[in-house]
Formats: structure tokens, sequence, C-alpha cells
């Protein structure tokens, strides 16, 4: 018999979904060139919006380290599964602090232009792979959730989402 997962509490719960949606809606209004940042309202909407998201993340990440902790995997689980679900929400972290870092990194560059190409060029390069990484790092994240759904029916994918029918 496989322990059951503990439920997240309402705080998590939250600061999982409002993350899960500013992320979807991150890549939905994204730009599409950074000649976009000339128009002055957008370029401080896109400063706005990066510096409200790296806040979220850096508050959800002291919440679930320091406070309320960061898995509900049964400590009964399979060494593996404890290590890719650490690993997968490690490159989550990294993507979204790459992304956010690297879009206020073009966003200067832009303003100071004599930082040079270079610079908005690694910058742009930064932005891209991290862009590019976060699908992949969510598809893993929802095949972990459905792994402990489907197979190990642990509670896990119910710790985030409430009681689901099987």
């Amino acid at each position: 018999m496989t322990t059951q997962a503990n439920s997240h509490g309402f705080v998590t719960r939250g600061i999982h979904w409002l993350s899960a949606g500013l992320i979807g809606f991150g890549y939905f209004k994204g730009l599409d060139n950074v000649g976009q940042l000339a128009d002055p309202t957008l370029f401080m909407t896109e400063i706005v919006f990066a510096l409200s998201i790296g806040a979220l993340f850096l508050f959800r990440l002291f919440w679930t380290k320091r406070v309320v902790g960061a898995t509900r995997l049964p400590e009964d689980a399979p060494k593996w599964e404890h290590w890719a679900s650490q690993a997968v929400h490690v490159g989550l972290y990294a993507s979204v602090f790459g992304i956010v870092l690297s879009g206020l990194g073009i966003a200067l560059v832009y303003a100071t232009p004599w930082l040079g190409g270079f610079v908005m060029g690694a910058m742009i390069g930064l932005h891209e792979l991290t862009l590019a990484a976060m699908p992949l790092l969510l598809i893993a994240h929802i095949a972990g959730a459905m792994w402990h759904k489907i197979v190990r029916r642990d509670g896990v994918l119910e710790s985030m989402t409430g009681r689901l029918p099987v």
C-alpha cells in the first residue's frame, strides 16, 4: 500500500495556480520583437510584469522551502521520483528566473544602447533558451502529476487540485 500525499494548503495552491496563469499569460502576450519596446507604455508594462512574476516566484520559493515544504511526495516513493520531482522543479524555477532576468536585461540594453549588440544578443539568446525550456519542463511536470494520478494513485496530483474522481 502506497502512503497518501498530504494536501497543500490554500495559500500554496493559490500561488501554484496563479503562477501557472501568469506563465500562460506571459507566453500569449509576449512580444514579437525587441523593437516593440519603443512604445513607452508597453516597455513599462513589460518591466512591471517581469518584476511581478519574479517577485511571485521569489515568494513562492521562500514559501515552499521555508514555510510549508516543497513536496507532497510520500516518503516511501521511490528515490528516482524524488530526484525527478526535484530536478523538474529546480528547472522550472531556473527557467522562470532566466526568463525574468534576461527580459529585464533586454529592457536595460534597449534603454541604454551603448551596452551594445553583443550584450543584447546574449540576453535574447538566454531569453529564447529559457522560453524554449519552459514548455518541456511543464510537460514533464504535468506528466509526473498524471503518473501519480493514474499509476501510483498516491494523491500527489490531488494535493494541488483537491480530490478528483479516478
